[in-house]
């Protein structure tokens, strides 16, 4: 996928080093010079613009043709809120828009963003896990093999599991998550019953985060 990310500071740099990581193609913007210097040589494509600037925006958004543009702003709600509406102008499908406070995100959803990001909000919650369940809420065990949950894409449901063809890209399914009666019932199917995947089924996998990056995308685009 191509992502393209406005702003680099240090929100925006983490972001896209991660997703490079994970084999996507990055487009990061930034006014500041300076801010990209560490990061240009790592994404696709890092470019100096004042993206607050409509028509400088509806530019960078015909050269790179993102599948989503995440809004990585710190400092500035008002350039956000105003980038958010030129892209939604523009017909940006997938908008992401980073938020300071939950009052600023109640706004971003109100301008039809497809996620807040709330930095300090999630690192809290995720510092919380840690304090009261340890080790046990992790799901990366070493460098090449990562646990994960994949929610089923609305594309592939009625599809039978060997229909994936998950093998193709190199990881595991450990077994099909599966709802009942508003989620308070749940079982688990094994990939050797090659169940008729279902809405709001689980896949638990397990491989390397990059093969898992790339399973999804697969299996977003592939039906």
């Amino acid at each position: 996928m191509k992502h393209l990310l406005l702003g680099a500071g240090i929100f925006g740099k983490s972001l896209a080093l991660r997703l490079i990581e994970l084999g996507d193609e990055v487009f990061i913007v930034d006014h500041n010079e300076a801010a990209l210097e560490s990061v240009k040589d790592m994404v696709t494509s890092a470019l100096v613009a004042e993206s607050t600037n409509r028509d400088t925006l509806n530019e960078i958004v015909e050269k790179f043709s993102p599948d989503d543009v995440a809004v990585c702003f710190g400092e500035s709600f008002d350039a956000t809120m105003m980038s958010v509406i030129y892209l939604k102008d523009l017909g940006v499908s997938r908008i992401y828009a980073r938020a300071s406070n939950y009052m600023q995100g109640e706004i971003l959803n109100r301008l039809g963003v497809n996620s807040v990001i709330l930095p300090e909000a999630m690192m809290g919650q995720r510092f919380a896990d840690s304090l009261v369940l340890g080790e046990n809420e992790q799901l990366i065990l070493d460098s090449e093999n990562t646990i994960a949950r994949v929610k089923i894409p609305q594309n592939v449901v009625g599809k039978k599991l060997s229909e994936l063809e998950v093998e193709k890209s190199g990881i595991k399914v450990l077994f099909v998550h599966r709802e009942y009666i508003a989620h308070k019932v749940s079982k688990t199917i094994s990939p050797q019953e090659n169940p008729q995947l279902d809405e709001g089924d689980n896949l638990v996998v397990l491989g390397a985060t990059r093969r898992i990056a790339k399973f999804i995308n697969r299996l977003n685009k592939k039906f």
